[in-house]
């Protein structure tokens, strides 16, 4: 990936139609971790996509980001402040983060999240379902690489969430 340059942005309202079409493809993936129904159009509900670009939203800490390889669409990540743990605000919460197929297992998923966690500064926690071991896997792997193995990790299994969830404290700037 060396000669690959990894870019993240802050989608535009004018991005939002491509974090949607994204966000199908991710939703679709998802399907084989967690149930979920298709409407009679074809799509997956996904209910607080609008709020991303939303005063609402703007309060609860969301924050909808797409990113490159070379100026190539390459993903997106879905940043809010909802904390699995109980810890107060703020804390940094990755809500959704997807790699398109062509660039996984390169480096721009872990070059994308280093991005995305030098971006805000403070608590972050990054959940992954159970059953979704593949996402479990990456997420401890790019965690303790960002962390230097610095970081909680607590299984969970309530009503509310059944999986992992780990949190770290960055400084901004970490990696930049």
């Amino acid at each position: 990936m060396s000669d690959q340059q990894v870019a993240l942005r802050i989608a535009s309202v004018d991005d939002r139609p491509t974090v949607g079409n994204l966000l199908q493809l991710y939703l679709h993936d998802m399907s084989d971790f967690v149930s979920t129904s298709i409407s009679p159009e074809g799509r997956y509900a996904y209910p607080y996509l609008d709020r991303y670009w939303s005063e609402e939203g703007e309060a609860e800490g969301r924050v909808p980001f797409i990113f490159t390889v070379n100026g190539e669409l390459a993903g997106f990540a879905l940043k809010n402040s909802h904390s699995r743990l109980g810890q107060p605000p703020p804390t940094s919460s990755i809500a959704e983060f997807f790699v398109l197929r062509p660039w996984r297992g390169q480096g721009v998923g872990r070059a994308a999240a280093f991005a995305l966690f030098d971006h805000f500064a403070g608590r972050w926690e990054v959940a992954q379902l159970r059953t979704n071991e593949p996402a479990h896997r990456f997420w401890r792997r790019v965690i303790d690489s960002y962390t230097t193995s610095r970081f909680l990790e607590e299984d969970i299994d309530t009503e509310r969430w059944n999986g992992f969830v780990q949190a770290f404290d960055t400084p901004a700037g970490k990696h930049l």
